[in-house]
């Protein structure tokens, strides 16, 4: 073979066309950032379109009465919802399976070198867009932490003007944590723990400064906001499901936003892309910074659509989703994507269950909330023993458990009898054997002593049996 020939076969080989095409993405999100850039906002207004709803706070533009009983399970799990929580499960495998390949290795190389500058300064970030909005709250008066939790009180006004100046000294950032927990608290004293479940990202925010104080707790303190602001965006997804009618006059102020399709699907798309995104925040690395930054373009999306009130509403946590997007991550976790799809399926289910027990236990008692409450968690066991590799060491010791639940079945016929027959002939024969072993004679060896005290026992297997 010539030498044109070995190259012709060596460009042709499978080796060599991964090599350009690892090359070309690569060439492509380094030499032409204008088209990736292009190319990722023309998907993130696609999604912005489909899923305009998902992100207005419903509480703060329609009262909403949180004591209203949420919709029967029958209601909510309808054909429409299995079919996109289906189609949700299907997209968060492949993007996990897209996540393992090497593009999906390169691309976060890529967003790493990018939002570099910002990982660098996000405290700072913090910080002053915290200022900025506790400053808000003060100067309008009435607020407590959003636009729907009123308080009128000296004492509130006072911490919400102290945060601030707190946050300015890195030696008072404990105390700016202090008090935004001491508000969080206020609001569960006054408006109950169910209603204050829509805002655990304050809490996040609070630990965030608190930990601030400790060296060792400072790798700690972005897992902490993370986990908080997926549970704020997590758990208001669940109101698109168990209470539509509180999402069907916005539907109806601005109907551009259903594309023309039903209310009721559209409702349905809003909870399941909103949880969808907001559980990719708890997930890998490259899936989280996606979810961030697709959530960060639909409340600023939000904010033309809904006004300030909305913009200034989630000022905070836009904050935190940049800064989850600019985070690189501490540990380079990578579950099966088999494991992606069973996780996020159970954790949908799961949040449904736990959201209406959680609101049958704090208005209705104890046995209402029972029945809702013990299929969620029973989720929740099931995600955990997945994430954590014990399910697989299980799965033995249930299929054994089972096996000793069965009863063996009875064997009748002549299978039965076969088995029968050949005990009782192992039995005569053994007894045999015993009878054969008796009357056999003693040795006469002339080699064997004839004064058997003095040396040990000879070996039954020459026949003889002690007397």
């Amino acid at each position: 073979m010539g030498i044109e020939q070995a190259v012709r076969h060596a460009t042709r080989s499978p080796t060599a066309w991964r090599m350009r095409a690892r090359l070309r993405f690569e060439g492509a999100l380094r030499v032409r950032p204008r088209a990736t850039v292009t190319l990722l906002a023309a998907l993130a207004t696609s999604l912005i379109l489909t899923a305009g709803t998902a992100q207005a706070h419903v509480k703060w533009f329609v009262a909403c009465d949180v004591a209203d009983d949420p919709l029967p399970f029958r209601a909510v799990f309808t054909p429409t919802f299995w079919l996109l929580a289906s189609l949700f499960v299907v997209l968060f495998c492949c993007s996990c399976t897209f996540e393992r390949s090497r593009f999906g290795v390169l691309l976060q190389r890529v967003l790493d070198r990018w939002t570099d500058p910002l990982h660098r300064r996000d405290d700072h970030l913090l910080r002053a867009v915290t200022a900025i909005s506790f400053a808000l709250l003060w100067a309008d008066g009435g607020l407590l932490l959003t636009p729907e939790l009123k308080a009128s009180s000296v004492w509130i006004s006072a911490i919400q003007v102290l945060v601030p100046i707190y946050l300015f000294g890195r030696a008072t950032l404990p105390a700016a944590g202090a008090g935004i927990l001491i508000l969080y608290g206020y609001g569960v004293a006054a408006y109950g723990l169910f209603h204050m479940l829509d805002y655990p990202v304050f809490v996040g925010l609070g630990a965030y400064f608190v930990m601030s104080v400790d060296q060792r707790l400072l790798a700690w303190r972005r897992d902490v906001l993370r986990w908080s602001v997926a549970l704020s965006l997590l758990w208001p997804a669940m109101e698109k499901f168990v209470y539509p009618a509180w999402i069907a006059p916005i539907l109806m102020t601005h109907p551009h936003i259903t594309l023309g399709f039903d209310v009721a699907f559209v409702i349905t798309a809003a909870g399941v892309v909103e949880f969808g995104l907001a559980f990719a925040l708890l997930w890998t690395p490259l899936m989280r910074r996606l979810g961030a930054a697709a959530l960060s373009l639909l409340l600023v999306a939000a904010t033309f659509e809904f006004g300030k009130v909305d913009g200034i509403g989630h000022l905070l946590i836009i904050s935190v989703l940049l800064v989850i997007f600019a985070d690189p991550g501490r540990r380079k976790v990578e579950p099966l994507p088999a494991f992606a799809a069973l996780t996020s399926g159970a954790v949908l289910l799961a949040v449904i269950f736990i959201y209406s027990g959680l609101h049958a236990l704090a208005f209705h008692g104890w046995p209402a909330a029972r029945f809702p409450l013990e299929p969620g968690a029973s989720l929740l066991a099931v995600v955990f023993l997945c994430l954590n590799g014990h399910i697989l060491a299980l799965a033995p010791v249930a299929v054994r458990g089972v096996q000793r639940l069965i009863p063996a079945p009875r064997r009748s016929g002549r299978g039965s009898t076969g088995v029968s027959s050949a005990r009782a002939g192992m039995t005569a024969g053994a007894g045999r054997a015993r009878a054969v072993q008796a009357e056999a004679p003693e040795t006469t060896d002339p080699a064997w002593p004839l004064d058997d005290g003095d040396f040990p026992a000879p070996p039954l297997t020459q026949g003889w049996r002690p007397v």
